[in-house]
């Protein structure tokens, strides 16, 4: 059994080092060199390069960020060996708030068929653990609809929304 549990760890690390993020989230990592100390005085002498550079650099540590505490959560849920529904819940509230409660959040059951339109996605993972394969979305807005069962064991949402049975439309929180 604790060997299982490692090689599930293992094979969710594998997966987000594998490029498991969004591709236009992992160009930003690719992108944004590290940046380079310079004089004040100098810094932000060609307009905007600063504050671009910088934007770059936040969401790509921002990533990284919630992908090592999305790992730590399976991990953790699976040690613990957390029923299904408190796992969905943990991928949901763990992404939520590390990812500064300003985004919406989606955990989904793989195996549900769903239709997914969402804005600003920044983090997009599938998670695979004890209880099956789950996508972790982190996003600012759109429309999802579940087209198989609902319930907290398939699926778990946070964030600016209104539902309607299977369908949620979320809202930018700012």
């Amino acid at each position: 059994m604790f060997l299982s549990r490692k090689r599930i760890a293992l094979a969710f690390v594998s997966s987000v080092a594998a490029g498991v993020l969004l591709p236009a989230t992992a160009s930003y990592a690719a992108e944004a060199p590290a940046p380079q100390p310079r004089p004040a005085a100098v810094q932000g002498a060609v307009p905007g390069e600063a504050g671009a550079l910088a934007g770059k650099v936040d969401v790509a540590s921002a990533v990284l960020d919630i992908t090592q505490k999305i790992m730590n959560i399976v991990t953790e849920a699976i040690e613990r060996k957390q029923n299904r529904s408190g796992y969905v819940k943990s991928l949901m509230e763990g992404a939520f708030y590390e990812s500064g409660q300003r985004y919406n959040v989606m955990v989904i059951n793989d195996a549900n068929g769903h239709t997914a339109h969402l804005n600003g996605i920044v983090y997009d993972a599938r998670v695979s653990g004890i209880h099956g394969k789950y996508r972790v979305i982190v996003f600012e807005s759109g429309q999802f609809t579940n087209h198989g069962d609902g319930g907290w064991i398939n699926w778990a949402f946070r964030g600016w929304f209104d539902r309607d049975g299977g369908h949620v439309n979320f809202r930018r929180s700012w």
